[in-house]
């Protein structure tokens, strides 16, 4: 049914922007940590990945699920992802976190480029406008943050890199779910994550335990919140929405990081970042707008041809 169709794609829309609002937390946390990147990335994994068993065990038929495709979706994924969050929480220790989602405002490009060939979907004209429109904005917002420091060219690299890192994993999920649960693909990639990024910090001979008292509580919060909660609900969402209106509806989170920077780390908001603000979200609302009315039209004209003619 048509109608049904519509009513997962808006509950997947909303896990999307619940999303958005914990990795929009996500940088001004991590900025917090007394730690490295590396040791910051480590603690968020494996604070999560005990109760995220635990609570997997628990639930019934877990072993029959956990079959030949959830583990290549989870080696796979989960090797995908870890190399992301080394990067990521890598790029964000050595340069701003302006450098950082500004960069990452190019992934709705990428995935325009992969998702066309790859799962059949087809972005208008008007949609890829708009996408352009919420780029500008983002970028608008990140720029106008303050470094404090001058950002390093590694770090930019760095990110870079992480950009490249954080679309394969994206598109790769979107791919995994059709045979895979949202929950044991999580749990899964998040394991092989956890193992990947524990050797890193083994052989590059990080200090784990140098994150100070009030540093466990943040980790614990980037576990749970954007580590967890953010992950389950985009696998989920990636089953019933397309992987170009997901990416664009991404590109509010560096708004929402830049507004978590100016509540918890005190950084000032300028004109141009509120405008751009604007601007953002404007043309993630039109993307989402544009990609909508295409799939309620393409999905009308399928019942139409499924429809016997008088």
């Amino acid at each position: 049914m048509a109608s049904d169709r519509e009513s997962e794609r808006t509950r997947a829309l909303l896990a999307v922007g619940t999303t958005v609002v914990v990795w929009g937390l996500s940088p001004a946390l991590i900025k917090t940590v007394h730690a490295s990147g590396l040791v910051t990335a480590f603690h968020r994994l494996w604070l999560s990945i005990p109760w995220l068993w635990l609570i997997t065990v628990a639930r019934p038929g877990f072993a029959h699920r956990l079959d030949r495709d959830w583990l290549r979706a989870s080696l796979l994924g989960g090797g995908l992802f870890g190399v992301h969050q080394i990067l990521f929480f890598s790029a964000l220790k050595w340069t701003s976190v302006a450098s950082v989602t500004v960069i990452g405002a190019l992934q709705p490009a990428l995935v325009l480029i992969v998702a066309g060939p790859m799962f059949g979907e087809r972005a208008s004209a008007r949609a890829i406008a708009w996408a352009g429109v919420a780029v500008l904005g983002t970028s608008a917002v990140a720029l106008g943050a303050s470094h404090g420091t001058s950002a390093l060219w590694v770090g930019d690299l760095i990110a870079v890199a992480n950009l490249v890192a954080f679309t394969a994993y994206f598109v790769a999920s979107k791919r995994f779910r059709v045979r895979t649960e949202a929950w044991d693909y999580t749990i899964g990639m998040t394991t092989v994550a956890g193992v990947l990024v524990a050797v890193v910090c083994l052989l590059t001979g990080q200090d784990l335990g140098s994150p100070e008292r009030d540093d466990w509580l943040v980790l614990f919060l980037l576990g749970a919140f954007p580590g967890t909660l953010g992950h389950v609900l985009m696998n989920w969402a990636h089953a019933h929405t397309s992987a170009f209106a997901a990416s664009n509806l991404l590109l509010a989170a560096p708004v929402l990081s830049t507004a978590f920077a100016w509540l918890l780390l005190g950084e000032t908001l300028s004109p141009a970042q509120i405008a751009g603000a604007m601007v953002a979200i404007s043309g993630i609302a039109m993307v989402i707008g544009s990609t909508r009315s295409e799939e309620l039209r393409e999905e009308l004209a399928e019942s139409a041809a499924e429809t016997d003619a008088p």
